[in-house]
């Protein structure tokens, strides 16, 4: 696809404007492909997500796009280390049974000084924040995997139910009663299952040696195809294929440390066009 066919394409699309029922509708797909094994490490795979974009396409009725969705995922993961690093953090003493903190103006102001990104949650919480526990703890931060540690799988659930709306996919998370359920055994081993895969992965990540690269165009075929919800043979797939006929591009690609940010590189230069000629 020509870059003005994807700029006219691009310049078509609705507006995402999440709001809270939408931003909950999508939290809950995301929870129901993580209970059929689609996010076997840190990204969904490519099936998880044309789940997710159909059924939230079925359900909403919103024609958001596969970009939308990626873009909202990473703000979303985002928000959240933000907020697990603040709940995590003594001074602001976080209470979990009154959800509220108990620091002072000062302490407050001193974690804000060096953590301005969390001004947001000064006087309101993250929504959603136990669901987003389950899609998002293990798998995406050590640091903040190891302070939550001592939470995981306890209380997952807790809370006011939010606002009921119509809903005709599985619902994974809305099954609950007012008061906090345990997960019942087939969920419990799924997550289990999910969890220790994505740990040993980790532990072998840890453990292997730099990689130093040669910058070959099957390098970075390699690394292409490893990357889990990038389907193989799909648009951006063909035209990183392309892209990796130039070393100055496979040096960038192969350079870039998150397959997010691969993906995020890739999209940008398909929907501009390269700045460099491929010949």
């Amino acid at each position: 696809m020509s870059s003005s066919g994807v700029e006219g394409r691009r310049s078509n699309q609705v507006k995402a404007n999440w709001t809270p029922d939408n931003h909950e509708l999508f939290i809950d797909l995301c929870l129901e492909q993580i209970s059929k094994g689609n996010k076997p490490g840190t990204h969904f795979t490519a099936q998880g997500w044309r789940n997710i974009l159909e059924s939230f396409h079925s359900i909403s009725d919103l024609k958001y796009d596969r970009i939308q969705l990626k873009n909202h995922w990473d703000m979303t993961k985002k928000n959240w280390k933000v907020w697990h690093y603040l709940v995590s953090d003594d001074r602001l003493k976080w209470d979990p049974d009154r959800r509220r903190f108990g620091a002072s103006e000062e302490e407050w102001d001193e974690y804000l000084q060096e953590n301005p990104e969390a001004a947001q949650f000064r006087d309101k919480e993250l929504l959603f924040a136990d669901k987003l526990d389950i899609v998002f703890d293990g798998t995406e931060d050590s640091v903040v995997t190891q302070r939550l540690n001592h939470r995981k799988k306890a209380n997952c659930f807790t809370g006011a139910e939010p606002v009921t709306r119509r809903r005709r996919h599985n619902d994974y998370a809305a099954e609950k009663e007012p008061t906090a359920q345990p997960l019942d055994a087939r969920t419990e081993s799924e997550f289990e299952r999910c969890y220790d895969a994505v740990e040993s992965k980790s532990a072998i990540t840890e453990q292997s040696p730099p990689l130093k690269f040669n910058y070959s165009i099957e390098e970075c075929i390699k690394c292409l195809d490893s990357i889990e919800e990038l389907e193989q043979g799909g648009e951006l797939y063909l035209f990183a294929l392309d892209l990796f006929l130039k070393k100055e591009y496979r040096e960038i690609f192969l350079n870039l440390k998150k397959s997010s940010t691969r993906i995020a590189w890739l999209e940008r230069l398909q929907s501009v066009g390269p700045p460099l000629p491929l010949n």
